[in-house]
């Protein structure tokens, strides 16, 4: 059964309160939009623009969103910026800061917030590179810039999918344009289109599930979950790594860890947090790559970014930061183990993690300083801690995980919480500035997305972002995967290294799978899924 969220006479009183985009949401319970997701994306790709994101909460969370088709997208490097009209077909510049230059591409569209409805419905959706923190803060220019990507690229949305976990039914959420003024008859007329729209979205939904469902795919299923659910073996990160040539070798990570430990020692900084990118000629695509992700490393802020240049492929478990209605909330991550070979050893592992003083101090420090993030953007007295050092466990790694909320204070918007807040403090140390310009001055190479935010903005101020970790860039072919340890006074550079290395292997593995399915055939994925090799 179908329900209408909106109705006309909603549409009616919200044009006379002055918002421009309207929303037609229907939300779907029954048949063919009542048994999850696909088990794998690829009818959506088949029929999407060249442009098109998927944002999944793969581990414990409520909402799937997909977008297919933007209107508009943005790119910009530096201070320079191109919007790309795509249903106009035309293109204009911008130029100034980036949060500057987003503000005023986002601040012609509102729209009220429907009761009921998912988070995201409509708005925005797209990636900040850690290099945005350029333009909010005076940091060296040291490292390389390569590959040369996007600093941020943003879509325009007025039709988006949601599937509710918790619900288990589908939104499909379709925003349209109305004129100030707009008469009766016109927004008679745009209504009726927003009717259409949501019919025809909910037919393609049809055909994404229909073409994910058959006998073979979920038998497909079963083989590959009996292959991912075994348990780890020693000799899966050898395996693994295989191929991946570093941009840091060892020898001079380790001294760097040193380099970081000597700056501790005269009193620049507490924590530092150094990182180690690994880059692989790629055979597969990153659709493909994504479909395997999803079953071996299921997070809570995953997704996939495509466009006709470059892809990202995110299995991230880390919220930079989330606006809902006036509440800011962050989670930040910090203290890892690797997980156990058996349920013995990995408890193991844990009692170990929520032990140690290293581990529990820096974690400290690290919610301290996102409670002073927040704090700079939010109601006096409003910041506080509701959870504290709990375990989460994934499958190569365990953190540990807290929580830290806040109220938004009067007259600020979503651009000021994330002039606040990024990049998050988890990956660069404390304080904030001093770490990245020594970040600048150890890492080999700029690290562009890793570190900066996938997410969404919506039509009604409110905004999710996570913090591009587990991720996968992928750029004329080659894919880069990047990941990072907090250093402290009493670090042990090589297990510093070593943790790096862990943190990758979820998305070494995934790429693994995907080449060896690859290897095997050109044509059919003995699990039954169709291959796309990488472009």
């Amino acid at each position: 059964m179908t329900h209408l969220m909106t109705t006309y006479a909603d549409w009616t009183d919200w044009a006379g309160q002055g918002w421009n985009m309207m929303p037609y949401i229907t939300k779907s319970e029954e048949g063919p939009y009542h048994g999850g997701l696909p088990l794998t994306w690829e009818a959506a790709w088949q029929q999407a623009s060249p442009y098109a994101i998927v944002l999944e909460n793969g581990k414990g969370g409520r909402y799937t969103f997909l977008g297919l088709e933007p209107v508009s997208v943005i790119s910009g490097k530096g201070q320079e910026a191109v919007i790309h009209e795509v249903t106009q077909g035309t293109t204009s510049t911008d130029s100034g800061k980036p949060l500057d230059v987003l503000k005023r591409w986002t601040a012609p569209y509102s729209a009220p917030k429907v009761t009921g409805a998912p988070d995201f419905g409509g708005g925005y959706a797209g990636y900040l590179s850690y290099d945005v923190a350029r333009s909010l803060e005076k940091l060296p220019a040291l490292a390389e810039d390569n590959p040369a990507l996007p600093d941020y690229w943003w879509m325009r949305f007025e039709e988006i999918w949601a599937y509710d976990h918790e619900q288990q039914a589908l939104f499909c959420m379709v925003h349209l344009h109305i004129e100030p003024n707009q008469n009766e008859t016109d927004l008679g007329s745009f209504y009726a289109s927003a009717e259409r729209r949501a019919a025809a979205m909910q037919q393609r939904w049809v055909h994404i599930m229909g073409f994910a469902q058959a006998e073979e795919q979920q038998q497909a299923l079963e083989r590959r979950n009996r292959q991912i659910g075994r348990n780890p073996q020693p000799e899966d990160a050898q395996r693994e790594s295989e191929g991946w040539e570093t941009s840091f070798p060892q020898e001079d990570f380790e001294q760097a860890v040193r380099t970081v430990q000597e700056y501790i020692r005269q009193g620049d900084v507490f924590q530092v947090n150094l990182s180690l990118r690994q880059e692989k000629r790629l055979q597969s695509s990153a659709e493909h790559i994504y479909e395997w992700l999803r079953l071996v490393n299921p997070s809570p802020y995953m997704g996939m970014l495509r466009s006709p240049d470059f892809q990202l492929v995110s299995g991230s478990p880390e919220l930079l930061v989330k606006v809902d209605n006036g509440k800011v909330s962050a989670r930040p991550i910090a203290g890892t183990r690797r997980r156990g070979l058996n349920a013995a050893e990995d408890q193991a592992m844990a009692d170990e993690l929520l032990s140690s003083e290293k581990e529990r101090a820096e974690h400290i420090m690290l919610v301290d300083l996102e409670r002073n993030d927040i704090g700079r953007i939010a109601a006096y007295g409003s910041v506080h801690v509701p959870e504290l050092m709990t375990i989460e466990r994934y499958s190569h790694v365990m953190h540990l995980v807290s929580q830290v909320e806040g109220r938004l204070a009067e007259g600020l918007s979503v651009f000021d919480v994330i002039a606040a807040t990024f990049p998050g403090g988890t990956i660069t140390g404390a304080p904030k500035v001093r770490t990245m310009e020594i970040i600048e001055e150890l890492e080999p190479v700029r690290r562009g997305p890793y570190t900066g935010s996938i997410g969404w903005i919506d039509y009604s101020g409110n905004m999710e972002l996570n913090i591009i970790i587990r991720t996968l860039a992928i750029k004329d072919g080659t894919g880069y995967v990047q990941a990072g340890a907090g250093i402290v006074i009493d670090s042990d550079p090589y297990r510093e290294y070593k943790e790096c290395r862990n943190k990758a292997r979820a998305m070494m593995r995934a790429v693994n799978y995907s080449e060896e399915a690859m290897e095997k055939s050109e044509q059919q994925q003995p699990d039954g899924l169709k291959l796309v090799k990488n472009k």
